[in-house]
């Protein structure tokens, strides 16, 4: 028997949860907004950069939360392995962290270039206007057409 009842819905669970421990089901609903937050970042990211950069950034955040456990003794769980081991690990979170620095950096830089390229189109656009009207005037009166 769980709350004076063999059998409970969802429902039940949570207000008999909220009627003992107010401070735990107001964390649960703080949670659920930090998620909601959280997913519109995401979202946001992979409509700003790319899939893969969305991808890279979860790795990152494991990359880093490793690099915090390296350099701060009470996160550990476990003790560090020994020479050359630890070196190994030290330089593979670096160089994770490194890359996915540096692809963001291609990314945000290739997408610059692409709006560049989008304005000078843009820029360039009324001024063929301009030369395609001359040539179309010159070409009807040497030809004498009504076109």
């Amino acid at each position: 028997e769980v709350f004076g009842g063999s059998h409970m819905s969802d429902w039940e669970i949570l207000k008999a949860t909220w009627s003992l421990n107010k401070t735990t089901m107001s964390f649960l609903f703080l949670s659920g907004v930090f998620s909601f937050i959280y997913n519109i970042i995401q979202f946001s990211i992979v409509h700003t950069l790319s899939p893969s950069a969305t991808a890279f950034g979860g790795n990152f955040n494991k990359a880093a939360l490793i690099f915090l456990t390296l350099l701060l003794p009470f996160l550990r769980v476990h003790e560090l392995p020994g020479p050359p081991y630890i070196q190994v690990i030290w330089a593979a979170v670096i160089i994770n962290i490194c890359a996915f620095s540096y692809y963001s950096y291609l990314q945000i830089e290739a997408k610059k270039q692409k709006e560049a390229e989008a304005k000078a189109m843009l820029k360039e656009v009324p001024g063929d206007d301009d030369d395609d009207e001359d040539e179309e005037d010159e070409g009807s009166s040497d030809e004498g057409g009504c076109c």
